[in-house]
């Protein structure tokens, strides 16, 4: 991947730099993710439009935006689902997906599948859907990508496995099969799973979005108390309540771009274009 040129030949417009000014974080903290121009088509769809993204230690961003904005292919670029077609992703100063030296001819040189299956093994994801294997409790589901991956032992495992289910309120459910527990359990279930793996960060993709009304609320509590412990998180949500209260930084992305970006309060309570006005008009 590379900043420049852009899929289509164009230059990065001033317009979009400036859109991408909003930026708020505080600047004595490290950068986690920056993602610069990032591009991806699907064929001839261009799914995402030059986007900037900065993620610094500790914070949460929440990207919100109508369906089919980008959001979710921008966290499956993040964390290497899907390969950015230009722009550079960088996770603590990492290229993702790249050696960081050039081949002589100046291309990228791309990772093998196992580096790049190492370099995604830092990042939690959390889906819309849970994918839990059916056939596992809750705590084997917790223990087997430790086991398996991490290759430690089932004991450490399983220890590591407890904690986390009673971090997200679940002890008593772990010897629960999938079938056996509500969607709020289950997604909170793959939340402990994913945490598991000991991430740098967590990218969250419409985490509540399955779920009925009442349920909820269970999923947020979990992520506001992974924020307050000071979890770098990329949260897609449509939960505009969770991102006044918990996000550092939301960025409002539309027909493949992040027209707007900074704290909640910018944002939610003084919107600037005409667009991002129209979504929040629909949602709140």
């Amino acid at each position: 991947m590379t900043s420049n040129p852009t899929p289509d030949g164009t230059a990065r417009s001033a317009a979009a730099d400036a859109t991408h000014s909003t930026d708020s974080t505080a600047p004595s903290s490290p950068v986690v993710i920056e993602v610069e121009g990032l591009h991806k088509t699907f064929g001839d769809l261009h799914v995402l439009k030059d986007c900037d993204l900065t993620v610094r230690s500790g914070e949460v961003a929440v990207l919100v935006g109508p369906s089919g904005s980008g959001k979710s292919t921008l966290l499956r670029c993040i964390n290497q689902l899907e390969e950015a077609t230009a722009g550079t992703i960088r996770i603590e100063g990492v290229t993702q997906g790249y050696a960081e030296q050039s081949l002589p001819d100046g291309r990228l040189q791309k990772l093998s599948a196992q580096q790049i299956a190492a370099q995604r093994a830092r990042i939690g994801m959390v889906f819309q859907r849970f994918h839990l294997f059916p056939h596992m409790t809750a705590l084997q589901n917790v223990m087997e990508a430790p086991v398996q991956v991490l290759r430690i032992s089932k004991a450490e495992s399983e220890a590591r496995a407890r904690t986390l289910l009673e971090r997200v309120g679940l002890a008593d459910r772990a010897d629960h099969y999938p079938s056996e527990l509500s969607g709020g359990q289950q997604q909170r279930v793959a939340i402990a799973r994913a945490l598991a793996m000991e991430p740098e960060l967590m990218l969250f993709d419409e985490p509540t979005s399955a779920l009925d009304p009442e349920l909820v609320a269970e999923v947020l509590a979990v992520l506001k108390d992974l924020a307050a412990d000071g979890m770098t998180m990329v949260v897609v949500s449509h939960e505009m309540g969770f991102a006044r209260e918990v996000a550092d930084q939301v960025a409002f992305m539309d027909e493949g771009r992040i027209i707007e970006r900074g704290t909640p309060e910018q944002l939610i309570d003084h919107p600037r274009s005409e667009r991002l006005q129209g979504f929040l008009a629909s949602v709140l």
